[in-house]
């Protein structure tokens, strides 16, 4: 009796907390030993196909040649200009300044410079095609990706491109066709390429890549790379780098120079105008102060104020003298104002009037005359009388003059204390003056150094721009690549193995943990807690291997006390499609051929399908039992084996749970067991169904069917509580392995060991 169980059933996802604490770890070598043989072909096959892919792939990879270029990041602008852009010697740079320098080297402005330059961009193919024949390839930076055809004739090739343009060149000249222009030399072995022009940012993505740069420690030098599939082109782009680089840095000194410079004139002919504008200023403030310096003013007004104060005291004294001779002329006796006359001669004011002068000289000659004739003649004498006359006429007329004489120096006096205060008030002022005039003086000076000092250093810029110089040097240019990059194919198998070890047994893992499915009786035992009754692997019942298994099966139930004592057993599961029914048919036969009389009962009302295993009709069966309380003859029908009976599932009118109730079916199975020794009862899952818990307390113990790598671990946690909330007893579970996903007890057992069973026989 063979069946395929009755249907398919889909899992659920498996919660960790269900593992129970004792649990081996994953991790654990013999966990690992058995992830690999449950996913050999994951643990064993990924490797084996990741060697093989990267063999292939180096097998087929064309080789790649590089070429290097020395430069030098050094400072051969600064020595040139070290005394026209700097005033001052400038520090050595400092390691982030070189290391930016390196990444100028990788930067998109340079990449895209040296592919436009060298025709990057165009693709070619080379299968046919000597790399020798294709020179002066230039793509413009306008151009867009485009796929070019090329035709060779015998004297000259066709290149069309996507947009139908067709352009046709004789050998050895240039050919222009969409931004595109290369030349080729001769004919080629070829008839017709294909090329391709990349997009712009693709190539300098790929160029990028290509590009290696390497700083020597300790030193300003960098070893500049790049891989190419011909030796030549690989050459002819990193010296084109090394040029474009080192040209582009020259070209940046100088724009900086130049920057420079044009900032230095803006700035000069600001300076000039201010410059001209403070000079004007002071012109101005010193045509309104009429005086060429104001210092040069003070002093001279400081000098004439000295003079006059000078001058004053002087004109003082001499006037204060005159005034003391004439009082002492005017007010004494003869004797006094003879005394007078005499100190008159002293006073140097007397010279300056000569009226006073001539008349004191004529004083004096009267008087000598007078005192002479007294000499000879008496005071009576008339000539005496009369000469003492002439002399005090001359006397008085003397008083009278040198009266107006004081009067003049007293108006001298006046002017010159007058004068004085005026130069005084003119020099109190000329401080603040002076001031005003120092700082307008002081703008113009410092502005004037300013614009000096602009010049000087425009003068400088102007020189530094003329310098064709940068900061790169080319050391060594490259050579032409002798032999091709080492491929490190032993390293990249090795690696490939080692990756695809890791990668096939991290993905095993990954399947493993995702997987909550049941799949070996460990996992029964060990993370359901549930008794392993045994294992049915994927085997034909009708050869004696394959019902062995289920002879196995039927002895490890005898040993179990509670179905060795047993009269009645439930055979279920979690869920449809674990192959129960199959398992309840060939386990009836197997306790049949003991020679126990044996009656399985389809007891799934809803999907039941053994009356098709035994080929008979589905009524009337238990259903109708259940409605008549009593067993009914025709309901039970004979088998091929002796002693095993069937009774189908029967048809009903209602739900089967309406049938299958607590009092029929006890009463039915009471009946029954009077008649059979063992009474197998197929019954739906015990998810499916409420009738199962039902059918699970009427008999004497239950069995549960899981499938390997089918079940999910809750559904049967789910059926295990449902079952034991009702009371059932359930004595353990049968794992069928329709797909041998437990090898270890899996058909090659049983053939060897009754192939070997048959040759000692």
């Amino acid at each position: 009796m063979t069946g395929n169980g009755n249907g398919h059933g889909n899992g659920s996802a498996f919660s960790t907390s269900a593992l129970p604490p004792d649990s081996p770890s994953p991790l654990h070598w013999r966990a690992l030993w058995i992830l690999a043989r449950r996913s050999w072909w994951l643990v064993g096959g990924l490797p084996a196909l990741m060697v093989a892919g990267t063999l292939a792939w180096l097998t087929l990879s064309p080789p790649e040649y590089r070429a290097t270029v020395v430069l030098r990041l050094a400072d051969a602008r600064r020595a040139l200009t070290r005394n026209v852009e700097q005033t001052s010697v400038e520090p050595q740079r400092t390691t982030e300044q070189l290391l930016s320098q390196i990444q100028m080297l990788r930067s998109r402005s340079i990449a895209q410079a040296v592919i436009d330059s060298s025709g990057l961009r165009l693709q070619p193919r080379f299968k046919g095609f000597a790399p020798a024949l294709l020179t002066a390839v230039r793509v413009d930076s306008d151009a867009p990706a485009d796929t070019l055809q090329l035709d060779f004739q015998a004297a000259e090739y066709t290149v069309h491109n996507r947009a139908g343009l067709a352009v046709t060149s004789p050998y050895g000249t240039a050919a222009h066709v969409g931004g595109v222009s290369f030349i080729i030399g001769a004919k080629p072995e070829a008839t017709t390429a294909r090329w391709t022009v990349l997009p712009l940012e693709d190539a300098i993505d790929r160029f990028i890549v290509e590009l290696k740069t390497q700083r020597r420690a300790g030193t300003d030098i960098v070893d500049v790379s790049f891989t190419a599939r011909q030796a030549e082109l690989a050459q002819r782009i990193v010296n084109n780098l090394g040029a474009v680089f080192q040209s582009l840095e020259a070209q940046n000194a100088q724009n900086q120079s130049k920057r420079r410079r044009i900032f230095l004139d803006e700035q000069l002919r600001r300076t000039d105008s201010l410059l001209a504008e403070a000079q004007q200023a002071l012109s101005g403030f010193r045509s309104s102060q009429e005086v060429y310096s104001s210092r040069d003013k003070m002093a001279a007004q400081q000098v004439a104020l000295l003079d006059l104060e000078t001058r004053r005291i002087a004109l003082d004294a001499d006037r204060d003298g005159y005034r003391s001779l004439l009082s002492q002329l005017e007010q004494g006796d003869s004797t006094v104002r003879r005394a007078a006359l005499r100190n008159l001669a002293g006073n140097g004011e007397l010279a300056t009037n000569p009226v006073v002068v001539s008349l004191y000289n004529q004083l004096l000659a009267q008087q000598r005359q007078l005192d002479s004739l007294r000499q000879i003649a008496p005071a009576e004498n008339p000539d005496v009388r009369r000469l003492a006359q002439l002399a005090a006429g001359t006397e008085a007329d003397l008083k009278g003059a040198m009266r107006s004489h004081a009067a003049t120096l007293d108006s001298r006096a006046a002017a010159l204390r007058t004068q004085t205060s005026r130069v005084a008030a003119g020099v109190r002022v000329l401080p603040t003056v002076e001031a005003q005039e120092v700082r307008l003086v002081q703008q113009v000076e410092t502005i004037r150094t300013l614009g000096n000092q602009l010049r000087e250093e425009r003068q400088r810029a102007a020189m530094a721009e003329a310098i064709e110089v940068g900061e790169v040097e080319i050391v060594d240019a490259a050579r032409l690549p002798y032999k091709p990059v080492p491929t490190l194919a032993a390293l990249k198998l090795f690696l490939a193995l080692i990756f695809g070890v890791g990668a096939g047994i991290g993905l095993a893992l990954v399947r493993e943990r995702w997987d909550v499915s049941i799949r070996n009786p460990e996992d029964m035992v060990q993370q359901l807690q549930l008794s392993s009754l045994g294992l049915i692997p994927r085997v034909d019942p009708t050869q004696v291997e394959g019902m062995e298994a289920y002879r196995v099966l039927r002895t490890r139930l005898l040993l179990t006390p509670e179905i060795a004592r047993a009269r009645s057993v439930v055979i279920t599961s979690a869920i449809a499609g674990e192959g129960k029914s199959t398992t309840a048919a060939n386990l009836a036969a197997a306790f049949a051929w003991e020679g126990r009389r044996v009656l399985l009962i389809d007891a799934d009302l809803w999907r039941g399908r053994l009356h098709r295993l035994f080929a008979t009709r589905r009524s009337p069966g238990l259903a109708d039992c259940l409605l008549q309380d009593k067993p009914l003859p025709e309901a039970i029908r004979t088998t091929d084996i002796k002693t095993l009976w069937f009774m189908p599932g029967g048809k009903t009118a209602g739900p089967p749970s309406d049938l299958l109730t607590r009092v029929r079916m006890p009463r039915l199975l009471e009946q029954l067991r009077e008649h059979f020794d063992l009474v197998l009862i197929d019954t739906p899952p015990v998810l499916t169904a409420a009738e199962t818990a039902v059918l699970s307390t009427s008999a004497d113990g239950v069995v549960l069917v899981v499938r390997a790598g089918h079940t999910d671990r809750e559904a049967v946690q789910h059926a295990v509580r449902e079952i034991n909330a009702v009371g059932g007893r359930l004595v353990g579970a049968v794992l069928n392995d329709p797909k041998e996903l437990t090898r270890k007890y899996g058909p090659s057992y049983y053939k060897s060991y009754y192939s070997y069973a048959r040759e000692e026989g």
